[in-house]
């Protein structure tokens, strides 16, 4: 059931900053009205009234506007009594049981406002003074015989008066009552301004970057009178009076110890010594905040592929040089699940981008060839992206990526890492519970390290250790309670938030292509566009090969997925598919593996065929599509400089025998298209039976006809 409240004109509630006063009550609620606003009104329901006083930025006081409050307002130090000293606040409820019980009495014409009146009933209002605040008599508790036992003396007739008169008048609040002794002092100046002055100076000594003790600044600062008094001496003035070591002791203790900690240790180090712990942002959703960082790991390993390592003679495997990577790690807020990973060479903007790729994908392939137990399934659109003030953070391509997204970003000022308590936590997490598993750790500092040869232990290559972070990121850390989840694991945190509240939408295709994609330039021509042998077209492309004179084209390329591309035409962005069908979602690394095993087996072809090569993608072992896609993980990803290469030794687009021919029999077998490479056909052998026939002459002069096209000279 809701309350009725009962409010007054001259009351005043203030919520979160705003003070507003009632102007009208009714049975659903009521309307206020802005104080220094008028005009300005709001309604408020009974539930909204309710829930708004138990916030802890709404303040109530009654009676705010009357004048006998804003009297006591200009006259009294506190608003309330329980703001006064112990002691004081007693005396002040001692003085309203004296009003009180007066008042009573007065009721009950028992006592009047005269001197005579007041004597004689001086003990029946000492006894309801006492009833009312519990002494003497009137205890609680009972004193045992011969006990002392304290009750305070009544006041004076006209003191009495006095303070009923004042309690009267401010509405019986017994802010009145309050002694005007109560900050009494001597406040006169004891120093003369010029010895104010010298005083002063112990801030400035002991603010110092060479950090003089108190002592030093003391002794220095009496110096300073010393050396004033001798001037006073010659000139035949009266000599100043030199403080005691106390006294300007006192006077530091006064100063401000932020700028004393600032002129000391620097402006930086006195914001880390005097931040103020907090809990953070709130993120109640999945991927509302993503917290990204890089950090180097403390461990040594060897800087290489295993596959290289193992084919190493021991004499190079002893003079292998080891090190320590860096790796690229974004979090998710809300669920403290890791939604990124990469290891880096060193902190560069090319793996920052890489490893914000992976936030949008889902990376179970990954964790499935490493040989995690658990799906690594964890991504979606990105809310707010925070970062810190890192080289790699701040550039242009990191930060045009980011642009291109449509994703907020967020770069709290350097040297503060708490306000991105959430990845560094989790780096701390991974130094405590990973790190001492492994061989060639290098400790958090040198004192912990000691005499331990992280150089001589080292013996995980990078995909080695590559498969060790995603265990232990998939298997144990999703899959282990976290405290700052009360106990609920990553993974169950994130079920059941994204079955509440979902994620943001991932970026489409042609927007991730833009953003992400390797900026390349190609030519026009009458197939489209070339890359690395397929060749890619859409009505924008045909349209500007017919009208456009300009024949060079902007190109994006998913190196995940070869299938289509994003070519801009003009100052529009467009989709184009490979015209060569089959290689939706071929990853560059698989073509290029499946053109190498082709070339392989038939080293004098002359000719790519897309069956051929389709098949030769189909026979890369599981392991081998495992190891590409772990080495996307490491510093050994595929670079600009080899996807040109490859791109160049391609110099004819992939077509089949039945799309140079220009005839493509239907099928509606959907393995049709599966991968291979085959030599171009003898010419000098005899035809064979399936040749003969009205359209064989036809097709042999097709096929040994010179075709020539716009990209023929590349």
């Amino acid at each position: 059931m809701t309350m009725r409240f009962r409010f007054s004109n001259s009351d005043m509630i203030t919520t979160a900053g705003v003070a507003m006063r009632p102007l009208q009550m009714d049975d659903k609620g009521g309307t206020f009205e802005r104080v220094g606003q008028p005009g300005i009104t709001e309604s408020f329901s009974y539930q909204e009234l309710a829930e708004m006083m138990r916030r802890p930025d709404t303040t109530y006081l009654a009676g705010y506007f009357d004048w006998a409050t804003q009297e006591m307002r200009l006259n009294k130090p506190v608003e309330v009594i329980s703001e006064l000293p112990e002691q004081i606040g007693r005396l002040v409820i001692w003085r309203k049981a004296v009003c009180d019980a007066f008042l009573t009495l007065e009721a009950k014409d028992e006592i009047k406002r005269t001197q005579e009146s007041y004597d004689s009933a001086r003990p029946r209002l000492a006894a309801e003074t006492q009833r009312l605040v519990g002494e003497g008599a009137a205890a609680a508790k009972k004193a045992r015989p011969g006990k002392d036992v304290t009750v305070r003396n009544l006041p004076g007739s006209r003191t009495a008066f006095q303070w009923v008169r004042a309690y009267q008048s401010a509405s019986c609040s017994p802010l009145a009552l309050i002694p005007e002794t109560y900050r009494s002092g001597n406040r006169t100046r004891i120093w003369c301004p010029r010895s104010v002055v010298l005083m002063n100076q112990v801030i400035e000594i002991y603010a110092d970057t060479q950090r003089p003790t108190k002592v030093q600044a003391i002794k220095q600062t009496q110096a300073l009178f010393d050396e004033e008094n001798r001037k006073r001496a010659d000139a035949g003035v009266p000599l100043m009076v030199v403080p005691s070591a106390a006294s300007i002791r006192r006077r530091l203790g006064m100063a401000d110890p932020f700028y004393l900690y600032a002129k000391r240790n620097g402006a930086a180090a006195a914001a880390r010594h005097f931040a103020m712990s907090s809990n953070g942002p709130d993120v109640l959703r999945p991927m509302e905040r993503v917290e990204m960082d890089e950090n180097k790991l403390d461990v040594m390993s060897l800087l290489t592929l295993t596959g290289i390592w193992e084919h190493l003679p021991p004499d190079r495997q002893k003079k292998f040089e080891a090190g320590r990577r860096w790796l690229y790690i974004a979090i998710d807020c809300a669920t403290k699940c890791v939604v990124s990973m990469r290891l880096a060479e060193t902190p560069n903007s090319d793996d920052a981008i890489r490893a914000l790729r992976l936030i949008f994908e889902d990376k179970t392939p990954l964790a499935q060839a490493a040989e995690c137990e658990s799906t690594w399934h964890h991504h979606g659109g990105i809310g707010t992206l925070v970062t810190d003030m890192g080289p790699a953070f701040v550039s242009d391509a990191f930060q045009a990526t980011v642009v291109s997204l449509g994703v907020t970003s967020h770069l709290p000022p350097a040297g503060i890492p708490w306000m991105r308590g959430h990845i560094e936590s989790f780096f701390r997490t991974l130094g405590h519970q990973l790190m001492p598993l492994l061989a060639g750790r290098t400790f958090f500092d040198t004192v912990d390290r000691g005499d331990y040869p992280s150089e001589m232990l080292a013996c995980l290559c990078d995909d080695d250790l590559i498969k060790v972070l995603l265990t232990y990121i998939v298997d144990i850390y999703h899959n282990q309670p976290h405290g700052s989840l009360k106990g609920e694991t990553p993974n169950a945190a994130w079920k059941r938030l994204i079955a509440e509240h979902g994620t943001p939408p991932v970026p489409d295709g042609l927007t991730l292509r833009k953003a992400f994609g390797r900026p390349l330039t190609r030519k026009l021509n009458d197939e489209g566009v070339l890359f690395s042998g397929l060749s890619y077209s859409c009505e924008a492309l045909r349209e500007a090969y017919l009208h456009s004179p300009i024949r060079e084209v902007e190109i994006r390329v998913d190196l995940q997925d070869i299938g289509w591309i994003a070519v801009k035409v003009g100052a529009t962005w467009y989709p184009a598919l490979a015209n060569q069908p089959g290689f939706a979602g071929v990853s560059f690394e698989e073509l290029r593996e499946g053109i190498r095993a082709v070339r392989h087996a038939h080293a004098h072809a002359a000719k790519l065929d897309v069956p051929k090569v389709q098949r030769a993608i189909g026979r890369i072992s599981e392991a081998n599509r495992r190891a590409f896609a772990l080495r996307a993980l490491t510093p050994y990803h595929t670079a600009d400089v080899e996807v040109a290469r490859a791109d160049a030794s391609l110099h004819q687009p992939l077509r089949s025998d039945a799309q140079r021919l220009g005839y493509v029999p239907p099928s509606n077998d959907l393995l049709n298209d599966a991968i291979s490479i085959t030599p171009p056909k003898d010419t000098s052998r005899e035809p064979d039976s399936d040749d003969s026939g009205p359209g064989s002459e036809r097709r042999t002069r097709r096929k040994t006809r010179k075709r020539w096209g716009f990209n023929y000279g590349k």
